[in-house]
């Protein structure tokens, strides 16, 4: 499973994405599939080798054709949506991922990721609740995923159901205690019910869980501008900015632009610049 760097969205949501590895079945399948499919089974991995590389453009190519080569592969349907997210291209994710649940109604990963990108393109209340219809479903299908736990708190965060998002932030922590993402979201929710101390807090353990994990040092920042400590500010907003977004992947570069301005101008704030 690959966890995208940059799916901040507004600083009240923090996602976790681009699920995809396959289970030993279907590796086990393709071995024993036809020499098309097999092709397919190769394509994908080439696919999901070159998003781990943060190759996402090239990418594409090897998942379509995939896809073509075998049009019942969900696995391929998942990665080449986590391909187009990746590459900005929201809509066409939302329609592999879509396909990949036609294949295979049972597919939870598909779920999530499903939610995960329709909470990349929230424009309107139909949307969340979208999205956290899916992450539902995947929960409905593995109970014991963090991830999907950490996904939904985040969706019923923008909606602010604030009982439920923390219920669901805290099953994932329970789940899985080092989850930096669900410290972040667990402090954003603390901000929104008026404890800065307490959300400063969990933002300090998700950094320190995961030292360069973005959302967190943004997060922190801007707990720490927002509560008058500004060298402590500066030192997170710095190191915030000093992380490389992936050149090829468009999407990745989109999600984290507006943090990134954000950040610098809290930061000429600080300096008085």
């Amino acid at each position: 499973m690959r966890r995208s760097l940059w799916l901040l969205l507004l600083t009240t949501i923090v996602l976790v994405s681009c699920r995809g590895a396959p289970s030993p079945e279907s590796e086990l399948a393709v071995q024993r599939t036809p020499q098309s499919e097999r092709n397919a089974g190769e394509l994908l991995e080439v696919g999901r080798s070159l998003l781990e590389q943060d190759d996402c453009e090239a990418a594409l190519e090897p998942l379509r054709e995939a896809v073509q080569l075998d049009p019942e592969l969900a696995e391929a349907y998942l990665t080449l949506g986590n391909a187009y997210v990746r590459n900005g291209q929201v809509e066409k994710a939302i329609g592999a991922y879509q396909r990949a649940l036609e294949l295979d109604e049972g597919f939870a990963a598909a779920y999530t990721n499903l939610g995960a990108a329709y909470l990349r393109q929230v424009d309107s209340p139909e949307v969340i609740e979208s999205a956290i219809e899916a992450f539902q479903s995947a929960i409905a299908l593995e109970p014991e995923d963090a991830d999907t736990h950490a996904n939904l708190g985040a969706a019923l965060l923008q909606t602010s159901r604030f009982p439920e998002a923390k219920q669901e932030y805290e099953e994932a922590l329970r789940l899985d205690p080092d989850m930096a993402e669900a410290r972040v979201g667990l402090g954003w929710l603390h901000w929104f019910l008026g404890q800065p101390a307490e959300g400063t807090a969990q933002f300090k353990q998700a950094v320190e869980l995961e030292p360069e994990m973005p959302e967190a040092l943004f997060a922190l920042g801007v707990s720490y501008a927002e509560t008058d400590q500004p060298e402590e500010a500066i030192a997170a907003l710095e190191a915030f900015l000093a992380i490389d977004v992936p050149t090829e992947c468009k999407g990745d570069q989109t999600a984290a632009a507006e943090y990134q301005q954000q950040a610098a101008l809290i930061l000429e704030q600080l300096r008085g610049e």
